[in-house]
């Protein structure tokens, strides 16, 4: 969760580099959620066992639940990251550990890339007109086989979130896809943290994937509720109102280190190679 970060643009990243940049007006501090025991219960939640799916990174919901044209959208086909639409982060890692470096993040041949290193050093960006209160947002990503230790993360974190472990006064997380796992990443799951600054509680649901392959994750945010996709299937659902989140919330990819998960690496995963994130494309729309 972010604790201090510098502010480039209208909104920004978790772990700057110098505190005080955090009364930057309209800032967001994206962040990744730690697992912590679920909360239980969940209006409309939708749990149970992980659930699989073959599919290949299908359509998402945008093209096939009547989401409408993207009011925002990047497919990625420069030579580089577009700098005027992403703040690339730049500064200490997750709890200060390790390092966000800008040469984490490439683009070639029409995929973004986050590559994480051995000795921690990792990525992240965040989309400067990816932030609005209720809206839809879409991505087609993979990932690769790697230590446990990284933590792939799509993510709205609240705009006046601030730089604290949970947002400043409150006010949510939505991790849409975040994969917590042994390196093999065969599941992921959607994280919804909501409830006071220093007292988070969260609703949940996984599903079962082979996540090194292509996949459209989704989430739906609604004054009715909150859903998640993978590939067009509906796995996470809430109507409770005691959730919503309070204001505007941003979007960002990270590809996050937590060191002392390393041990959690399966045998048959190297946890000494790289481990990367990648998106075909990401997009945002109204409701």
């Amino acid at each position: 969760m972010p604790v201090a970060r510098m502010v480039l643009g209208p909104w920004g990243r978790r772990f700057a580099v110098v505190g005080a940049f955090l009364l930057a007006a309209m800032a967001v501090v994206p962040t990744g959620a730690d697992p912590v025991p679920s909360t239980g219960g969940g209006h409309g939640i939708v749990r149970g066992p992980a659930r699989e799916s073959s599919g290949e990174g299908r359509p998402g919901p945008g093209n096939g639940r009547g989401w409408g044209r993207p009011v925002a959208s990047d497919h990625f086909t420069g030579r580089t990251l577009d700098r005027e639409a992403w703040e690339v982060y730049d500064g200490p890692g997750h709890g200060g550990n390790g390092r966000r470096s800008p040469s984490a993040v490439t683009v070639r041949h029409g995929v973004l890339t986050i590559t994480g290193r051995r000795d921690g050093t990792t990525g992240g960006i965040a989309w400067r007109r990816g932030a609005r209160r209720y809206g839809r947002w879409e991505a087609r990503i993979r990932m690769s086989r790697g230590c446990a230790c990284y933590h792939p993360v799509l993510l709205l974190w609240p705009v006046q979130g601030g730089g604290g472990v949970s947002p400043r006064g409150g006010g949510g997380e939505i991790d849409y896809a975040e994969t917590i796992d042994d390196g093999r990443r065969r599941h992921t799951a959607f994280y919804l943290h909501y409830g006071p600054e220093d007292g988070d509680r969260r609703l949940d649901a996984r599903i079962g994937a082979d996540l090194t392959r292509w996949h459209v994750f989704a989430v739906e945010w609604t004054p009715r509720g909150i859903s998640g996709f993978m590939d067009g299937r509906r796995f996470f659902h809430t109507t409770d109102p005691a959730v919503q989140p309070s204001g505007p919330m941003g979007q960002t990819l990270q590809l996050d280190w937590f060191p002392h998960d390393r041990r959690d690496t399966a045998r048959t995963v190297d946890p000494s190679a790289p481990a990367t994130l990648q998106a075909d494309w990401i997009r945002m729309y109204g409701l």
